[in-house]
Parts: structure tokens; sequence; C-alpha cells
């Protein structure tokens, strides 16, 4: 019973403190998810359905968890809609992200387009305070008095793609949180995020309609320091699509992806870190996702 209490304190002390910088989702297969912050995405791939959830920390209660819905609708003279619905908890401390992307698509040569998007919504918090299995109660500043939190969200993103490169940037949100609450460890743990990812397709590989997909990106936190993650795919016609990747974070990363002719696709990922002298409960998690175009 000690041993759970002190790692629910522990939980406790890294979501006040590390937690989360705004949408920082951490995702695995980000490349299939680009739309999670980035609005310019809305809309390139026509009407899209998806759900993707992602675990750390296998095994222990109340380890960070992470649900993403999205939906997005076909472009109309250009101008596409999204929306996204994320909710990260770890612990007791649930945010969720809600927000409606606007993408206008532009084309600037054959086979080349060039997307301009904003994002808008509202970031709320909950902290289940109640929740803590404390060992005293002598008052703490770790614990925060306010425990319900919303504050607006609005950003911008653009993304290049051309039938072999693509390359996106974003910041899902540049509003300063301290404009709008009081609460120090909301406003400590909201930091404005730049998201950068660029990858590339390298066709012919091995069989027709095959290819290797290389991928780098990068998230920028400030104060807090960069996360780069690089890796690649193989394809196999479309139909299954096997790689990997590695984190600066010093994370490896597996993943495979199912797609049918009928625009469903399935996709499983996993994380792990090697043997360190960090927290045991840091080692591996699991990302899945559910997408269809229709």
């Amino acid at each position: 019973m000690k041993k759970r209490k002190l790692l629910y304190l522990f939980l406790s002390a890294t979501f006040i403190n590390v937690s989360f910088a705004q949408v920082n989702e951490n995702l695995l297969m980000e490349r299939f998810n680009m739309n999670a912050f980035n609005p310019a995405y809305a809309g390139s791939e026509g009407r899209v359905l998806s759900f993707t959830t992602r675990s750390t920390w296998q095994g222990v209660s109340g380890a960070p968890k992470m649900n993403y819905f999205y939906l997005s609708g076909n472009p109309k003279k250009n101008l596409a809609f999204g929306l996204s619905i994320i909710n990260n908890k770890v612990f007791i401390d649930e945010r969720t992200l809600y927000s409606v992307d606007a993408s206008y698509q532009l084309t600037v040569g054959a086979g080349k387009t060039l997307s301009l998007g904003i994002k808008a919504g509202a970031h709320t918090k909950f902290t289940d305070v109640e929740a803590i299995q404390r060992l005293t109660n002598a008052p703490n500043s770790a614990i925060p008095d306010i425990t319900k939190e919303t504050y607006p969200v609005f950003g911008f993103g653009g993304l290049y793609k051309t039938q072999k490169f693509y390359v996106s940037f974003s910041i899902p949100n540049f509003l300063n949180p301290i404009k709008y609450t009081d609460n120090e460890s909301f406003i400590g743990d909201e930091k404005p995020s730049t998201y950068l990812l660029a990858g590339y397709k390298i066709g012919g590989v091995g069989t027709v309609d095959s290819s290797i997909n290389p991928f780098i990106s990068s998230n920028i936190i400030p104060g807090i320091g960069n996360t780069l993650h690089f890796g690649g795919t193989y394809d196999y016609k479309g139909l299954i699509e096997v790689g990997g990747g590695y984190k600066s974070t010093r994370y490896m990363n597996v993943m495979a992806i199912f797609k049918t002719k009928f625009g469903l696709s399935l996709a499983y990922a996993y994380d792990f870190r090697g043997a360190s002298n960090d927290v045991e409960v840091q080692k591996s998690g699991n990302e899945i996702f559910l997408k269809f175009n229709f």
C-alpha cells in the first residue's frame, strides 16, 4: 500500500510539473495524424473519420492516456473543414481540446499544393483532487486549488505537398493562457508548441506500386526543449505498411498499418526503451488508430 501511495504521488508530481504542452499528444504515428496538430491538413485526404488511442507506462493505474477523434470533410471551392477532439489524462489530471479546423488549398503547380489552415476552439482542464490517496492532510503546494479551467485556442499551420514530398508547419495555439486563468500549474504546463514534419516517398522499391517512406519531425516547446522523431515505413502496394522510428527521448517504436480497398485502415504502434536507471514504468506504450476514408 505504501508503494502504491508513493506511486500516486509520483504521478501527481509528474502531471503537474511535466504534463502536456498544449496538444502535445506525443503520437507515434503522427505522419498519419497530422491533422491532430496542423489545421491545414483538413480536407487533404477528402472525407475522413478517424479515432486514435495512445497509452504509455503500461500496467500502471492512472498512467498517461490520450484519445483522439477527428472528422474532415471534402474541399468545396478549395475550402475544407475539420473537427478535432483530443483528450489527455494522467492520473487525476484530465485535459480536453475541442477545435474546428479550416483549410484553404492552393494549386501551385502540377501535382503540387499548398494548404493554409487555422484552428479555433477551447481547452478545458479538470483535476480530481479527491482521488488522491494522500499520506498526510498537510497543505501541499503541488496540489492546485483550482480544479476546473477553460481557455480559448487559436492556431495556424501550413502544408506543402507534391507527389513524392510533403512538409508541414504549425503552431496549434499561440494564445497565452496567463490572460485567461490564474491557475499557475495550468499556465506552467501550457506552452506554445511548434510542430515540424517532413517526409519523402521513394517509389519502385522491390515490386511495382511499393515504396519506402522516410520522415522526420520536431516538436519545439519553449522552456522545455525539442523532441526529434525520425524513421520510415515500407508500403507494399498500398495495402500493408510497416516500419518504425526513433525519438530523441531515447524511445524506439515499431508500427504496422493495414489498408483496405474500400477506405478502412487499421494501425498499431508500440514504443519501448531499453534498460536504464529511470523509472521502470516509463519503458513502453502503444498506439492504435482506426481511419475510414469515405
